[in-house]
C-alpha cells in the first residue's frame, strides 16, 4: 500500500509536523474485473459510472485527453454490453430458415 506524508510546519513554534495517511485506492473499472469477466449486472453498474465520471469531467471542464479517457471508458463497456446482447440474439436465428417456393 502506497502511503502519501505530508510535512506541514507549525508558524508558532516553527516545529514540522509529519503526517502519513495511505494513499486513495485508484478508481476506475469496476473492482479492477475486465469488462469480458464481468457479470451482466457488473456489466451494468460499470456502464452507469463510467458515463457518471464522464458526465462530471465535462461539466468541470476537465482536459481533453481526460474527457477521451473517459468517453473510451463508456465506449468500451458499450461495446461489451452490444457483444453480449448480440450473443444472446444469434441462438435464435439460427432455428428460422426461408420457405422454399
Amino acid at each position: 500500500m502506497k502511503v502519501l506524508t505530508t510535512e506541514i510546519t507549525c508558524p508558532h513554534c516553527e516545529g514540522i509536523i509529519t503526517i502519513e495517511r495511505p494513499a486513495p485506492q485508484r478508481r476506475g473499472v469496476l473492482a479492477g474485473i475486465a469488462l469480458e469477466d464481468m457479470t451482466d449486472e457488473q456489466l451494468k453498474i460499470e456502464i452507469r459510472n463510467a458515463k457518471s465520471v464522464l458526465y462530471k469531467a465535462e461539466k468541470r471542464n476537465a482536459p481533453a485527453e481526460t474527457i477521451l479517457n473517459n468517453q473510451a471508458r463508456v465506449d468500451a463497456a458499450m461495446a461489451e454490453k452490444a457483444k453480449r446482447d448480440a450473443a444472446k440474439e444469434e441462438p435464435a436465428e439460427e432455428g428460422v430458415y426461408e420457405e422454399e417456393i
